[in-house]
């Protein structure tokens, strides 16, 4: 087991995997990976060409899971949201990386349903912008 640990702890350090699109000066972040990411990325460009400041990061590994990314990217932007094809299971994952410091909030579809950039772009204003 403590092997094991080890290891795990070893691959943290050295295989996180993800992408930032426009994040450095945004101030609202959209969380999405898979098909989700892409939605994610039209709806903060969309979200920029009215004036947001909104950015993108596409986790590429769920484990191990961009935590300190999500972490320092808490200390600049006012608020989360995340874009899942599922009932929410990355969103706890990102609300334990933040821990408090910004609202997080989810947007999901299940069964296949995809959404559109617009229905993303009308959840981050509808639940983080306000």
């Amino acid at each position: 087991n403590l092997r094991l640990q080890s290891r795990y702890r070893e691959i943290e350090k050295n295989e996180v995997r993800y992408e930032e699109v426009m994040c450095e000066d945004a101030e609202y972040l959209i969380v999405g990976f898979g098909i989700s990411a892409r939605i994610g990325q039209k709806a903060a460009e969309m979200a920029r060409e009215e004036g947001l400041k909104v950015g993108l990061l596409r986790p590429i590994t769920l484990f191990p899971f961009p935590t300190n990314e999500i972490k320092r990217l808490a200390d600049q932007v006012k608020g989360m949201l995340t874009v899942e094809l599922s009932a929410g299971q990355m969103v706890d994952d990102v609300r334990l990386a933040v821990n408090g410091k910004v609202p997080v909030e989810f947007f999901g579809k299940m069964g296949g349903i995809v959404p559109s950039p617009d229905e993303v772009l009308h959840a981050l204003k509808e639940k983080v912008i306000k």
